[in-house]
């Protein structure tokens, strides 16, 4: 792995684990709880991560079918998704991206790494690095909004040990 992305790829796969943690022992009803003031629930912000993750394999020239894609067509907005994935599925596809995606950042070479990005995000940096750090950093965020809503629902705290993926 070139020696610029791996602090990333490092951080992806602790990511990887920290989804999986935030949703040990969590049952259906409560994955789509919301709390009283509104915002996400554990279900969304997982089934957004495995999508974005899906978007990060696409822009590196690796795309996967996204099982949870027909979940979330059309959805702006959670108040949008009309029938949700399990948590069975959302976790399955989770743990399915996320090792392809790992695969696909491994053969990365600096040439492609430097090419330019053409989407848009908030970052100086225009190229497939700069993306990737970006996507990083979305998936610490949502999974933290995680981390938080389960112990909003009354659950223990998420650990940082690491999860049996896959």
């Amino acid at each position: 792995m070139e020696p610029q992305l791996a602090p990333l790829a490092a951080i992806l796969d602790l990511n990887t684990d920290l989804l999986l943690n935030t949703l040990d022992g969590v049952k259906e009803g409560e994955g789509r709880t919301r709390l009283p003031g509104g915002g996400n629930s554990l279900v969304f912000l997982a089934a957004h991560l495995t999508d974005t993750r899906h978007f990060l394999a696409d822009r590196i020239g690796q795309p996967l079918a996204n099982p949870v894609a027909l979940y979330l067509a059309d959805a702006r907005t959670i108040d949008d998704i009309v029938e949700w994935p399990s948590l069975d599925e959302v976790r399955d596809a989770w743990c399915a991206v996320s090792a392809h995606v790992r695969t696909a950042l491994a053969g990365m070479s600096a040439a492609e790494l430097a090419r330019p990005n053409t989407d848009r995000f908030p970052l100086f940096d225009g190229t497939r690095l700069g993306m990737i750090a970006f996507l990083v950093q979305h998936d610490s965020y949502h999974v933290g909004q995680m981390a938080f809503l389960r112990r909003q629902l009354g659950m223990t705290a998420m650990t940082y040990r690491r999860a049996a993926a896959g």
